[in-house]
């Protein structure tokens, strides 16, 4: 905490000092980008665990471990191709990937026992950004644009369940997306020091309906016995978006950005096959459970604070 405080005052430092603009690009412009991520980020596969395990008369904690830093994160590149028609200042094309991963811990408690359990856990999406930039007036730019977002997720878990069964299990589960959506960007330049943003995702899926894939396989090995589930099917999401922060330059073309982020990806799975076994015995209501859990709309939570830098090259 004493480190984003110290970060915060290092930025608001910089925005009283005698800097140039930032936002605007001049001619044709190559703006590279990239940053960390530093915050929380919560998965729908742990809503999804939550009710797969309550067949089992198992109920899990919430995850641990879910607020850290993210290295790569808004990692790319956007392009300016200067057009000057009216308030039509350019328009753009970027490419920008975001990797978070967590190593969650979690417990889980059953009628005479105690689970420890345990994941590895990575969110990859990339977006891909084509748009224009209106210029209503020369200190103020709206960024309308249409995002392709492709994202995949993968969970390997392992548990250990201590009483009666005692148990061992792993669990492996994958998702992977791919949504068009509706965004705008804003951009105000309070002086000639420094620039105020916001970016918003506000609708989707457009244009390309979300599509995907969803996989979740878990088997144990118990003094009672060996049970395997598995889920197989069609995977779907959309996303909001909303981001707001501040930019400066620190030499010409260079600048540093702070931001707050909050984004959700809406997401479950579409028809998918789905069946439970306990021994050799087909469960009718782990099976259903299986579904269930896989079909429930959950939410991808990511919310934080976002910083980094980005540099111009004019080409």
């Amino acid at each position: 905490m004493k480190r984003i405080f110290v970060f915060l005052l290092v930025i608001l430092t910089l925005l009283a000092t005698s800097i140039q603009a930032q936002g605007k690009v001049e001619g044709n412009t190559l703006r590279i980008k990239g940053g960390l991520f530093l915050g929380s980020l919560r998965t729908d596969l742990e809503k999804r665990n939550f009710y797969g395990d309550i067949v089992r008369t198992e109920y899990n904690q919430e995850w641990q471990n879910n607020g850290s830093i993210s290295l790569i994160n808004d990692w790319g590149f956007d392009y300016f191709q200067s057009v000057n028609a009216g308030i039509l200042s350019n328009v753009f094309l970027g490419l920008h990937l975001n990797r978070f991963g967590r190593g969650y811990e979690w417990n889980s408690f059953y009628p005479v026992g105690l689970g420890i359990k345990e994941a590895d856990y990575r969110l990859l999406y990339s977006d891909i950004n084509l748009g224009v930039t209106l210029t209503p007036t020369s200190n103020f730019r709206i960024l309308p644009k249409y995002v392709l977002r492709s994202m995949s997720q993968t969970l390997e878990g392992t548990y250990l369940g201590i009483g009666g069964p005692a148990y061992y299990g792993q669990d492996t589960k994958t998702t992977t997306g791919t949504s068009g959506l509706l965004g705008v960007g804003i951009e105000f330049d309070l002086n000639d020091r420094a620039t105020l943003f916001a970016d918003f995702l506000l609708f989707g899926p457009f244009l390309l309906n979300s599509s995907g894939l969803y996989s979740s396989e878990q088997f144990r090995i118990s003094n009672g016995g060996f049970s395997y589930n598995y889920a197989n099917g069609g995977y779907t999401f959309h996303s909001e978006k909303l981001s707001f922060g501040a930019s400066v330059v620190i030499v010409p073309k260079l600048r540093l950005f702070l931001s707050f982020e909050r984004e959700y990806m809406n997401a479950k799975a579409k028809s998918p096959v789905a069946f439970s076994f306990d021994g050799d015995n087909l469960s009718s209501v782990g099976t259903l459970m299986e579904f269930v859990s896989a079909t429930a709309d959950h939410r991808i939570e990511i919310s934080g604070l976002k910083f980094g830098a980005t540099y111009d090259l004019n080409l």
